[in-house]
């Protein structure tokens, strides 16, 4: 078996790089066309191609590609047909084949503070080591990481490309929606600059319509994962970040949501048919993201432990349908709304609505240690569900990190978490039959 992390660490030249690792996605791509994955659903074997196929591009036609943060609206990236980049999640599907930690010391190497988020740490040194592709400019926003502006800045510092930084206002107002509309518009003219192509404004109609088609689809994944018998997983739906995030506005995204509504009716019908699914499990609600290295925390949780994970906060869809005559102001609306975006209290409020919604026992978020605005929010969004009768345990960790990631501890953790619940359910459960019947 090759072990491509040591192939693509120690025998890829720092020059040919890019080259060397197109041939190497498209040499997954095409195993991924023949040979299924192991995913339940049909729908998540199409997602994985889809994200390997748009890899394979990027690397394969720079002067079409940008790179990106994960908050850079796809639409109008996709309206002008170019091939988004996000150099978060550039690091998370790195962090699969094991060169997380290559990344991490060649950015260490060049002064980058260990301690701030591993995510972006990664994405500066695949850059310091020319592992990310080559692309013609690059754009980040201010919203939910500081990291990002300091990230893409070193990102310019290396390629010389031209960069936009998108200023995400705090609070939600009239003026401040026209404030970023503005800077969107004009972003799209640099665009328009740097690939010299126009920005046709039936296309960017069109992506706005189609991302509008997503959101229904995603609104209605969303509600059949209140059945008890949705067959999605927690594990899954947290790997769903490129297609809620970067795919809107994008055909594949559409297609994509639209299959797994099909794969979750079908599911669900069946085990309707043949009563085989079960109604007793802990309902857990996951609050940020997981770990994307090889790890069977989420997998063990669910199938060892009788939990379901019936909602992420990442899969939320917080934001209201966009206008298509009023693209620009539509996409900074949707910015703007962003739950992570602004006081903590919007967070709070829309946890609490999808902890209601989903029935939940208890919740549980996975907090990296280099997220400050995650970190912050911890004692408090405990308290909050502490109100709610709705316990929270934290578990702290990295996302793409595995060298301090303890599976034997995190377990340990989890188990008592579980066995509380399991007990309070119980308790619960006998205090409803002896209640007495009002007549």
């Amino acid at each position: 078996m090759i072990e491509w992390n040591e192939v693509i660490n120690k025998y890829i030249p720092h020059k040919f790089a890019p080259s060397i690792l197109r041939e190497i996605l498209r040499i997954f791509y095409i195993k991924e066309c023949f040979i299924s994955s192991d995913f339940e659903l049909p729908s998540l074997n199409f997602s994985r191609k889809i994200v390997l196929r748009d890899l394979v591009n990027a690397y394969r036609f720079p002067k079409k590609t940008i790179r990106m943060t994960l908050f850079v609206p796809g639409e109008i990236i996709y309206a002008m047909n170019l091939y988004p980049f996000c150099l978060e999640i550039g690091s998370s599907l790195f962090s699969k084949v094991g060169l997380t930690q290559s990344a991490l010391l060649a950015a260490e190497s060049q002064g980058v503070p260990n301690d701030s988020c591993s995510f972006h740490r990664a994405a500066m040194g695949y850059m310091y080591k020319n592992f990310y592709p080559m692309s013609s400019c690059q754009a980040t926003t201010t919203s939910l990481c500081d990291n990002n502006t300091k990230t893409i800045s070193i990102a310019e510092s290396l390629s010389k490309d031209e960069t936009t930084v998108l200023d995400v206002p705090y609070d939600y107002t009239d003026e401040s929606v026209a404030f970023l509309a503005t800077q969107l518009e004009e972003f799209a003219g640099r665009l328009e600059k740097t690939f010299s192509i126009k920005m046709d404004k039936n296309a960017l109609r069109k992506s706005i319509e189609c991302s509008n088609r997503t959101r229904e689809y995603m609104i209605e994944v969303n509600r059949l994962r209140e059945h008890p018998a949705s067959p999605l997983s927690g594990s899954d739906a947290l790997g769903l970040i490129v297609n809620s995030h970067l795919l809107c506005g994008s055909k594949d995204g559409e297609v994509f949501y639209k299959m797994l509504v099909d794969d979750l009716k079908e599911r669900i019908e069946t085990a309707e048919r043949n009563k085989t699914h079960q109604v007793d499990k802990i309902k857990i609600l996951w609050l940020e993201l997981k770990p994307y290295f090889d790890s069977d925390l989420l997998s063990n949780l669910e199938k060892e432990h009788d939990v379901k994970i019936v909602f992420e906060e990442i899969n939320h869809v917080f934001w209201e349908e966009m206008d298509p005559d009023k693209p620009y102001e539509s996409l900074a609306r949707k910015m703007i709304s962003n739950q992570n975006n602004g006081p903590l209290e919007n967070r709070i409020e829309g946890m609490k609505e999808l902890a209601k919604r989903y029935h939940v026992d208890a919740v549980i978020m996975f907090a990296s240690w280099g997220c400050r605005r995650n970190g912050a929010a911890v004692p408090i969004l405990k308290d909050e569900f502490n109100k709610e009768g709705i316990p929270m345990l934290t578990l702290y960790g990295d996302c793409i990190d595995d060298s301090a990631y303890t599976e034997g501890q995190f377990s340990t953790r989890v188990e008592g978490f579980i066995e509380m619940m399991r007990t309070k359910k119980k308790q619960q459960k006998q205090e409803n039959q002896q209640a007495p019947v009002l007549v």
